[in-house]
Formats: C-alpha cells, structure tokens, sequence
C-alpha cells in the first residue's frame, strides 16, 4: 500500500509548499518508468503537478481536502466513489428567487465530478419545485416536465419535498445550478453534499 507523508517534499509527499487550510489537494501515481516502482504525489494542481526528479509518468487517482486545521476531512474511497464521513451543508437559504443561482459545493475543483447530493425544498403554503443541474446544460424554469433532477412540492399548505441521492456533473470550479419556480419567506432551498463520482 503506497500512502503519502505529506510533511515532505517529492516522492511520496506533496510536490511543493506545505499543507493549507481548507484547500483541494488532487492525488497522483507517478513513476520513473513503465513498470518501475511507483509512488504518490500530492500536489494542489489537477493536471500539472511538479513531478520530482525523474520521475516522468502521472495519473490522477483521487482528490482530498483539508480543514481549518490543515487535515484532511474523512471520507470513504471505493473506486470513483468518494462519500463524506459527515454531509456538507453547502446550500440553505431562504427566498431563493425564481432564477437560476449558481452554487459551490464541497466537491474536488479543477476536474469535473459528478456530485452527489440530497435536495430539499420547503414550502409555505405555496407548491414548489427546485431543478438542479450541470452548467453546461441549458438553463430551464422548473415544472412537472422538466428533464433533470430536482425536487417537488405539491398541495397548497406548508410542504416538504426531498430527493436524494441526486447526482449532477460540477464544472471545473464545483458548482451547478439550481432554479426554483416560487419565491417568498416560505421557501426554503437546502443541499446537502454527500460525496461525488470521480470518473
């Protein structure tokens, strides 16, 4: 098992710098040749990391994050799927208004993965839905026929509607987008970030 000292420099530990507080680390297996002996480098970029001394082959294995205290936050790993030990709360707002906002979520940045999170809409009294979705998709208003996740309320008194796990790709810098289709005091607009597929 290769694992990574990351109060060192080169081989094995960070490729430059000490660790931050609360930053996104993206995690490499480098080697000096085709079939030799390979190792683990930490570095804060997603494709170009400084490679130590001879060391000429890479391949991005995974992603990391830090805390306040500059460690690492846990998770669970099993292949391309990364789950929080702890969900985030990365969204909750109250009059979220009715046109599309653009949210971070605590997903790796600099790659595109496939967040997965609950969503969570409250209402009162009004029925509401909440569309959430990729950037790169075309922005629409919710309602019954829309073609991408989201969450529903129905009736005419104070409603919860829930959905999850919801997954949506991030672009490069973590963020999707979420639309509601009502907007006052009684709505209340919630994601919570589970983990994400790292493809």
């Amino acid at each position: 098992v290769l694992t990574a000292n990351c109060a060192t420099t080169g081989a094995n530990g960070l490729d430059t710098g000490a660790l931050a507080n609360n930053t996104w680390y993206h995690v490499f297996l480098i080697a000096l040749a085709a079939g030799a002996t390979p190792a683990i480098l930490v570095s804060t970029s997603a494709s170009s990391p400084t490679m130590p001394g001879s060391y000429i082959y890479k391949r991005r294995i995974g992603s990391v994050r830090t805390n306040g205290s500059a460690q690492f936050i846990a998770f669970t790993n099993d292949g391309d799927y990364f789950l929080w030990s702890t969900a985030l709360f990365d969204v909750n707002t109250t009059t979220p208004g009715t046109s599309a906002v653009t949210s971070t979520l605590t997903v790796p940045t600099g790659v595109n993965v496939h967040a997965i999170m609950n969503v969570h809409i409250t209402a009162t009294p009004n029925a509401s839905r909440v569309i959430v979705s990729d950037l790169a998709m075309t922005d629409v208003a919710p309602s019954s026929g829309a073609a991408a996740p989201g969450a529903t309320t129905g009736g005419n008194s104070a409603q919860d509607g829930r959905v999850g796990p919801v997954t949506v790709r991030t672009n490069t810098s973590a963020q999707v987008r979420y639309r509601c289709d009502v907007s006052d005091g009684g709505v209340t607009m919630r994601i919570n970030t589970l983990g994400w597929l790292d493809y």
